[in-house]
């Protein structure tokens, strides 16, 4: 589940899918496979887990992993703005903080040009939180 949402593996995702794979299953750095769709801005992975989610497998949104970074923190960070804004309209808290008392569009992540722009896209798209 992690390393098909890391490569950005829907077929593989699909098919995990299908044979009842938990999408919310965690690994050693406490993230689910969502967590790792968001880093790398694998939009249709990211379809692919809010997509017909429906209770008890729903993705869990919000989840931290172990220093607080929810999916939506890790996508503003690595700079993933169409990711982020699937995130946030599935329902996501944009202002639930990490252990560095961080909302997810205050981390630094990218940094300068990049970074305003991710922003700008989330205000665009989202309005301003």
């Amino acid at each position: 589940r992690h390393y098909a949402a890391s490569k950005a593996r829907i077929d593989i995702g699909r098919f995990l899918i299908s044979r009842g794979a938990d999408i919310n299953a965690k690994d050693r750095a406490n993230q689910v496979p969502l967590h790792r769709a968001a880093t790398t801005g694998s939009v249709g992975f990211i379809k692919l887990l809010l997509d017909g989610s429906t209770a008890p497998n729903k993705t869990r949104l919000n989840t931290g992993d172990r220093i607080g970074n929810t999916p939506l923190h890790l996508a503003i960070e690595s700079g993933h703005a169409e990711a982020a804004v699937l995130i946030i309209n599935a329902g996501a808290d944009r202002e639930r903080l990490n252990q560095e008392n961080e909302a997810p569009e205050d981390v630094e992540g990218v940094g300068g040009v990049e970074q305003r722009r991710v922003r700008q896209h989330i205000i665009d798209s989202c309005g301003k939180r």
